[in-house]
């Protein structure tokens, strides 16, 4: 089924087809569609791996144990632990997104799978100490650590308000 973000890329696409060839030609189109090749060549194997780690943690943690824990009723307190799980969750996009999915269908609440992606896009604990304070001092890194850390729970609270309000912001849980 074709749901709104694949009509969405689609159109993307079919728009960057349409101005690569108007403003290169054929070869410039050819030339693209090669490099979107190797391009999923490439992230092919993370985001399978992505896919498994999302299907073995739905199939591990029960639906109960989500709705219990980062459910629509856990208010505050899920939005808070789902920061937290954010802030520690290592690695990149192929890893984050499948598992904040696989959590949402499962029955976490939209406000806190936006505070996990939040966190783990700018509290990010193993980059403070893999990349900031190595790169940039303690100093830096403290002050972005710090100062980042309300952002998460923000965006979990205003994401439950517009997804409460307004229907357009409301994600389906099932496939069908």
């Amino acid at each position: 089924m074709i749901n709104r973000s694949s009509l969405l890329f689609m159109g993307l696409a079919a728009a960057a087809v349409a101005l690569g060839w108007m403003f290169g030609g054929t070869g410039t189109v050819i030339g693209a569609a090669g490099e979107a090749f190797d391009s999923t060549l490439q992230v092919a194997p993370e985001l399978v791996l992505g896919l498994l780690i999302a299907a073995f943690s739905s199939a591990l943690i029960s639906r109960e144990r989500i709705a219990r824990w980062l459910g629509a009723e856990t208010g505050f307190r899920g939005i808070a632990l789902a920061s937290a799980i954010g802030a520690l969750m290592p690695g990149g996009p192929f890893g984050s997104f499948p598992l904040v999915f696989a959590l949402y269908k499962a029955g976490a609440d939209i406000g806190a799978v936006t505070a996990f992606l939040v966190a783990w896009a700018t509290v990010g604990v193993n980059r403070l100490f893999v990349w900031e304070i190595p790169f940039m001092g303690v100093e830096f890194g403290m002050l972005r650590f710090f100062s980042s850390l309300p952002l998460p729970l923000l965006a979990g609270l205003a994401a439950q308000f517009l997804a409460r309000r307004h229907a357009f912001f409301r994600m389906p849980r099932d496939d069908g």
